[in-house]
């Protein structure tokens, strides 16, 4: 009761397997949506082909899915190893080294993945991310289509690949990409089940027949889908759960800490805190003066009440600010980049000098608390400026770097100011060279160790950490004082002063010390000018304007009843001036915030998702069983013929047909035909055929024979199974069919 089962031809296997790998590589393409540019598609266009090619041959070598399956894994590690670190190889072979590479890329992108922003650099280990990632998608794809004779189910593993994707990217070509999935996968889909269909037949007769029909149908719904899917109710909708940017509060964007490898942007358009001032500014939140070499942080800690004398003689101007917090979070309030002397609620905040950060010392910031805050400024000019020297602030801190720095940052920054006769200008002429020298780009990836800062010189090409960094790491190789500043530029101007603070204006910036006129703050980051420094800097205000006051994520912000709106004394018995004057230009209330993921934060949900990977199993445990039972054996017959016999008993006893183990296959169809009569024709038609292959002399020899009509008696025992079980299904009510979902896995 045996045969070898039929094989399909070479040129059948061969289109199979290229409709396959065209569906693989329309996910690959959804990698635009992460990488910046293309250079992706030409290493991912390898993966595909070798992963299908050496499955394509391994089938025609008739190797056995247990040696099969692992043999392919193993040719697709090599060759993703051999596509990135062909230089750590040995007679074409992995060394220690290049697993040492991966390793480290790969851990350099775990510690990113929470904060990385799309699109990302096709490099530094986001690249091998993505090949392992399709490497393993091709993998499940071949095995599901050519060794466990699946036909949509192939998509699967690329399709989640493709969601997830999609998931961590931008906008960019997200409809196109999802239609040409769509499309392709519609074509792969057709295909198996023509290649799955006719076993044993040359089936290039009848491509030019089908062919047209598949894609056609593909085009079709990969249109529809394109045209109607945008235009579903809530397609536009904001995210369930928001999967880049980081977690926790909102305050995280602006980290206490600046590291020259890593990427301070939020570059979402949700409303951190609104600001109406007397003039526009940055909104410094903290300074940080510590140098390790890499990473800028806080000093130590000193509180003291708002409104501490001033001791610098330079004349001075007043920027009053009332700031109304949408979903910042945290302690730290934003403010002018200038000394704060006044504050109110006085009792509610404590200024740290050596850190130059405002902070609530009664719980964090919560949406629609309002502050209301002076800062005092030196009136800055080039003639001031360059008649001030720079030499001491009265803390070593300020001018110290690392024994381990690169000899490369004090040699350049020396060449950079040869032609300085003042710290003035020595800061001009840093700030001049990176602004024309260098490039600005979210997309550039971190370096390692000191040589971060080697790297970004060399590359010429970053983001605003790494200039604040180097600027100021480059100013103390000279003796002068300096630190990094971080906080966030203007925002969107709203009208009589006011300013919308957005995610995506967080910033860093370098500030240098003047003796007798304090903190003044330069502008390295091309493309970059802070407001009302155009005097000394000579650059005019530029700040990131590609989110308008349309895009901004808003809710209803209603400042707290209990704001003084006259002046009143903080501890140090400074009159705070009247903010009267400076209420909110919508009548009472400011809009921030409230909804949307951003004020929500939370790293990666794993409970929730525990959830749902569980429900998940639950309900597609069964249907998952049933698979698997059906397609074990399918290159025997004799167990082909008894699956589809089980199959059919099993539904017809559901359907109320006494089926006893006793009783034989005709028997068995006849008390079918009493009982349910919908099913009598394939039900005696298989019972005949299992009696035969049970008791005849051949048994089943031939029943995988293509006839004349394009069938094989096994095909057709397959189909009378499925129509029975679905007939039986449908005459069921939803609670029996529930049951029998659960609890049949004939």
């Amino acid at each position: 009761m045996s045969s070898a089962p039929a094989r399909p031809s070479l040129a059948s296997d061969a289109i199979a397997s290229a409709v396959v790998a065209a569906f693989s590589m329309t996910v690959a393409v959804g990698f635009v949506r992460v990488f910046s540019g293309w250079p992706f598609l030409t290493d991912m266009a390898i993966v595909v082909a070798v992963g299908h090619g050496v499955g394509l041959v391994l089938r025609r070598l008739r190797l056995t899915p247990w040696l099969a399956v692992p043999a392919t894994a193993l040719v697709l590690v090599w060759t993703v190893l051999a596509v990135f670190y062909p230089s750590t190889f040995s007679w074409a072979l992995p060394t220690s080294e290049t697993w040492t590479m991966l390793e480290a890329e790969l851990t350099s992108v775990r510690q990113e993945f929470r904060t990385a922003i799309a699109p990302v650099d096709y490099a530094g280990g986001w690249n091998v991310l993505a090949a392992i990632g399709l490497a393993t998608s091709v993998l499940l794809a071949d095995v599901f289509a050519f060794r466990a004779d699946a036909r949509a189910e192939t998509l699967v593993p690329g399709g989640v690949l493709f969601v997830f994707v999609g998931a961590l990217g931008d906008e960019r070509l997200r409809i196109a990409s999802a239609v040409l999935l769509v499309g392709v996968g519609v074509v792969a889909t057709v295909a198996l089940r023509w290649y799955h269909a006719e076993p044993g037949r040359d089936q290039t007769a009848t491509t030019l027949r089908r062919w047209p029909v598949a894609i056609g149908f593909g085009l079709t719904v990969a249109l529809a889908a394109g045209l109607v899917g945008p235009r579903l109710p809530g397609a536009d909708a904001a995210p369930l759960y928001e999967t880049s940017g980081g977690s926790g509060s909102a305050t995280q964007i602006v980290s206490p800490l600046v590291d020259i490898r890593s990427r301070l942007t939020n570059r979402s358009t949700a409303e951190l805190f609104r600001v109406r001032a007397d003039t526009e500014s940055y909104w410094r939140s903290s300074a940080l003066a510590e140098f390790d070499g890499t990473t800028w942080g806080l000093p130590e800690r000193r509180l003291e009440p708002v409104g501490d004398a001033l001791d610098s003689p330079a004349p001075r101007s007043d920027n009053r600010q009332r700031i109304t917090i949408g979903v910042l979070g945290g302690s730290v309030v934003p403010a002018a980049p200038e000394r704060v002397i006044a504050g109110s609620p006085s009792d509610g905040l404590r200024w740290d000098a050596g850190a130059s950060t405002l902070e609530t010392v009664d719980g964090d910031l919560e949406a629609g608390d309002v502050i209301d805050i002076v800062s005092s400024a030196p009136r800055l000019d080039r003639e001031t400026l360059a008649a001030a020297g720079s030499t001491d602030f009265g803390d070593p801190m300020y001018t110290s770097v690392p024994a381990d720095l690169p000899a490369a940052v004090e040699t350049t920054a020396r060449q950079v100011t040869s032609g300085a006769t003042s710290a003035y200008e020595a800061a001009l002429s840093l700030q001049a060279w990176f602004q024309n020298e260098f490039e600005y780009s979210l997309e550039i990836q971190p370096g390692h160790g000191n040589s971060a800062i080697e790297s970004f010189l060399d590359d010429r090409v970053g983001y605003c950490e790494q200039f604040a960094g180097t600027y100021a790491a480059m100013m103390r190789t000279l003796g002068i004082p300096s630190r990094v500043a971080v906080g966030f530029t203007s925002g969107i101007a709203q009208g009589d002063g006011e300013f919308s603070v957005i995610g995506r204006n967080a910033h860093a910036w370098p500030e240098v010390w003047f003796d007798g006129i304090g903190w003044v703050a330069f502008e390295p980051t091309p493309q970059r000018g802070a407001p009302n420094a155009e005097s000394y800097t000579g650059l005019p205000p530029r700040q990131d304007t590609s989110a308008t006051a349309d895009d901004v994520t808003t809710g209803e912000l209603t400042p707290p009843t209990n704001v003084p709106p006259g002046p009143e004394s903080n501890d140090s018995g400074l009159e705070i001036p009247d903010f009267s004057d400076l209420t909110p230009t919508d009548g009472g209330s400011n809009t921030g915030a409230t909804s949307g993921t951003d004020s929500t934060g939370g790293g990666v949900p794993w409970g929730a998702m525990g959830v749902i990977v569980l429900l998940t199993a639950v309900l597609a445990g069964p249907w998952l069983f049933r698979f698997a039972r059906r397609q074990r054996g399918t290159h025997s017959v004799d167990l082909q013929v008894a699956n589809a016999w089980q199959r059919a008993t099993t539904a017809v006893a559901a359907a109320g047909v006494p089926v006893r183990s006793s009783d034989t296959p005709l028997e068995v169809a006849a008390s079918t035909a009493h009982h349910f009569p919908l099913v009598t024709r394939p039900m005696s038609s298989l019972a005949e055929i299992v009696t035969e292959a049970t008791y005849g002399a051949e048994g089943t020899t031939g029943y995988d024979t293509t006839g004349a009509y394009g069938a094989s008696t096994i095909s057709d025992c397959r189909n009378w199974a499925k129509q029975i079980d679905r007939t039986a299904t449908e005459s069921l009510g939803w609670r029996s069919r529930l049951r029998r979902y659960f609890t049949s896995f004939g």
